[in-house]
């Protein structure tokens, strides 16, 4: 019996804080205040237990992000056979056939030079303006480096350009012109 008559008079105290309110109806109600996305400030950082396997797991993704990175940048595909053996376009590049290419007109049709490619020697060089941009034998030069993006060099002992090959990085890279523009 006590149970119901303390319910009794909670319901009642309800009521009666709930009546005597300054709300009035015909105001508006005040919206209620919006939710806040979580934000490192409101959330702390959960502590989550590894599995003996994550290190793992964490070791092979890295070495698969590695492994895409290597097949993005110069993993040809076989495309030498087609642009080296059908086309020969090793030997427009290196001027065998034709005028040659040089790294300054390949820089003007898209061509993009990789900076950290290019060998100390020939960055102070190009820096120096001591190399010759329009000289087809300078672009077989970052072509045995492998500092064209998205083309790759396949060279003879003897040092000369057999064949050239297409990445996906030809289409899908930029560089960020730290050196100069292209480059």
């Amino acid at each position: 019996m006590r149970l119901h008559h303390l319910l009794a008079l909670s319901l009642l105290a309800a009521a009666a804080v709930s009546c005597s309110s300054d709300a009035r109806s015909d105001q508006p109600a005040e919206a209620p205040p919006r939710m806040m996305a979580p934000t490192e400030k409101t959330t702390p950082p959960r502590k989550v237990q590894m599995s003996q396997y994550d290190p793992l797991i964490i070791e092979h993704a890295r070495a698969m992000i590695s492994e895409g990175r290597e097949t993005f940048r110069n993993d040809t595909f076989g495309s030498e056979a087609f642009w080296g053996d059908t086309l020969g376009l090793h030997t427009a590049i290196d001027g065998s056939k034709g005028p040659g290419v040089s790294p300054k007109t390949a820089l003007t049709v898209g061509l993009k030079v990789d900076s950290e490619a290019v060998p100390e020697e020939m960055a102070q060089k190009l820096k120096k303006n001591e190399v010759d941009l329009d000289a087809p034998a300078t672009t077989v030069a970052l072509l045995k480096v492998n500092a064209v993006v998205g083309v790759r060099g396949f060279f003879e002992e003897s040092g000369r350009l057999k064949s050239v090959g297409i990445t996906c990085a030809l289409c899908h890279s930029t560089v960020d012109d730290s050196f100069s523009p292209g480059i």
